[in-house]
């Protein structure tokens, strides 16, 4: 009866005077009205706003904001002009140091809910040098406006594919932005066949500041190819196209063809040269990339009679910054493309005690685990989507049983 009664205590529509009282992981603030819970996007803590109700479920309601009447000290101004329509940043307007915060919040309560040791577990945060103009690939929807005749690039709204559209990106250097625009000038030069053309993902490196870009498009015949490959930027070397019917959800076809160019990138990290091809996994910035590897090493410990698997190794970067410090060293990764680059990069940087197989690591781990393999340190460094069950079973058993010692 309680869930019944705060239902019928709350309803769409109706306005309160709240306070946010902390935030959730989403970062909506979070405020009690009538005893209920009810998230409100862009509210920060402590700030006071009339809000109106907007849905209300079982066990929480959702809010928006009318007036806000005081500003946290952790506010500022957000610097991208589609902030709040945009769906890719949720806490722009709040100060990094205080974003920071936050997101260890986040991560403390995780590790209360498994009921770990906390301080133990969790260390704190090493932030950015910038929290802007760091990425180094954008994946950048695009759709032609048949009323304008010109073709648009923007990014979704929240859980939509409503497109916001802008020409400018903050997390992307003003050279990728730059180029962006002149792709999206070159397609519309091309005319309503342009609409074939969904998505662009245009990646920079960080090294020479060379950029590759690639054109999704449900159109995968020969003159389209060759249309595309005549798209020229001053910082783009390469040229590449792949086919996808589907406009939205996953925007990579089979294949990736390049059209003009050598088809990689080149970076370095950690004193060592890696190529990038275009579906090839980097994390996207490549200066703190840099930075987690040093403390991945430190952690380890790793001593010259190791054997160790690198789990989810991409190009192999981390795999190839162990090889020194190893024995031997095992590359896990299911993308073909970044397994034949970590091949090619172990072989760039004269690595010989480097192994690379192309699986899935919850498939291979524990098929290797149960053969006899063993190993000393496994380090995980998974898609956003984390280890799966399997991959962490097989880890489990190893330390139990066949761990030779076991790593703090």
């Amino acid at each position: 009866m309680a869930d019944v009664d705060q239902q019928k205590a709350i309803s769409v529509g109706e306005e309160f005077d709240v306070t946010a009282i902390r935030l959730n992981d989403n970062g909506d603030g979070v405020a009690i009205c009538n005893g209920m819970t009810v998230f409100i996007p862009f509210l920060l803590v402590g700030e006071d706003a009339r809000i109106r109700i907007t849905s209300v479920e079982k066990r929480f309601a959702c809010g928006q904001v009318v007036e806000r009447r005081t500003a946290s000290a952790d506010r500022q101004d957000a610097p991208c002009p589609v902030f709040g329509e945009c769906g890719g940043c949720q806490v722009q307007h709040m100060r990094y140091e205080a974003q920071t915060i936050w997101k260890e919040g986040r991560i403390r309560r995780i590790a209360e809910r498994l009921g770990l040791d906390v301080d133990a577990v969790v260390r704190p945060i090493i932030g950015s040098h910038t929290p802007f103009r760091y990425r180094n690939q954008v994946q950048m929807p695009v759709r032609y406006n048949a009323d304008e005749k010109r073709v648009e690039m923007g990014f979704f709204a929240a859980e939509t594919h409503a497109m916001a559209v802008t020409d400018s990106c903050h997390l992307i250097s003003e050279t990728m932005q730059s180029t962006l625009v002149r792709a999206c000038r070159f397609l519309t030069s091309i005319g309503p066949a342009a609409a074939d053309v969904h998505h662009i993902v245009l990646r920079e490196s960080a090294t020479n500041a060379e950029q590759m870009i690639v054109f999704c498009t449900a159109n995968g015949d020969d003159e389209f190819a060759r249309t595309l490959a005549r798209f020229h930027a001053p910082s783009v070397k390469t040229v590449a196209m792949t086919v996808q019917p589907r406009p939205t959800g996953p925007i990579w076809g089979r294949t990736v063809n390049v059209q003009k160019g050598d088809g990689y990138l080149m970076e370095r990290m950690g004193g060592r040269r890696f190529r990038v091809s275009p579906r090839s996994f980097l994390q996207v910035q490549t200066g703190m990339a840099d930075r987690m590897y040093q403390v991945v090493l430190q952690q380890a410990q790793v001593t010259p009679e190791d054997v160790v698997i690198d789990a989810y190794c991409g190009i192999g970067t981390l795999t190839l910054l162990l090889a020194p410090h190893a024995r031997r060293v095992i590359g896990v990764e299911e993308i073909a493309q970044a397994i034949e680059d970590a091949r090619e990069n172990a072989e760039l940087n004269r690595i010989e005690n480097a192994e690379f197989h192309g699986a899935r690591v919850e498939e291979w781990l524990p098929k290797w685990i149960e053969s006899g393999g063993q190993a000393d340190v496994i380090v995980f460094d998974p898609p956003r989507k984390g280890i799966d069950r399997a991959a962490l079973d097989a880890a489990i058993a190893a330390q139990n049983f066949i761990f030779p010692r076991i790593k703090s």
